[in-house]
């Protein structure tokens, strides 16, 4: 029971075996911690107190992503299920520019913001409703309340390929 809870932990938290270790500046190796979450020799080798509780003040340390990615992938999963049956085209993304470019200062953003909008066409006039723009490009936008640690976030999720005998619109 013990192992299932610190294995499910440290994924919560984001951690690998390594990370976790490290983070734990080595008290524990990630192998040690392998064993904590196999139930292997349980013997003498269930995690002392001390090591519990410095396992978990680093999983605090992650919870705030935790539920952030935990809200995320429900809204996604629940965003897909209301296209799929009211049978809605979600366009997939097109990022409108070849290549990912390194902003080193505002000019580079502002170059970027133009290169865009001479990629998808837009003019320089205001875009009257910058959601509705970013959701027509294939891109989901979500407005969601988050902890104090963390200032935004982007989440790439593919879609299953379609079985061959269905149909989709």
């Amino acid at each position: 029971m013990i192992a299932d809870r610190i294995k499910l932990a440290r994924r919560k938290a984001g951690f690998s075996l390594r990370d976790l270790a490290e983070a734990m500046q080595h008290r524990v190796t990630a192998q040690a911690i392998g064993k904590y979450e196999r139930g292997e020799d349980v013997g003498e080798d269930v995690p002392s107190s001390g090591v519990l509780t410095h396992q978990g003040k680093h999983y605090n340390s992650g919870r705030d992503r935790a539920l952030v990615e935990t809200q995320v992938l429900e809204w996604i999963e629940r965003y897909l299920q209301v296209e799929l049956v009211l049978e809605l085209d979600s366009a997939d993304w097109q990022c409108p520019l070849p290549k990912r470019q390194k902003l080193r200062d505002v000019n580079d953003a502002e170059q970027l913001a133009a290169d865009v909008r001479k990629a998808w066409k837009l003019g320089i006039d205001p875009i009257p409703n910058m959601t509705e723009l970013l959701e027509e490009k294939g891109l989901k936008v979500l407005i969601v309340t988050l902890p104090g640690r963390v200032s935004g976030f982007t989440c790439l999720v593919k879609r299953p390929t379609l079985p061959t005998c269905q149909s989709s619109s």
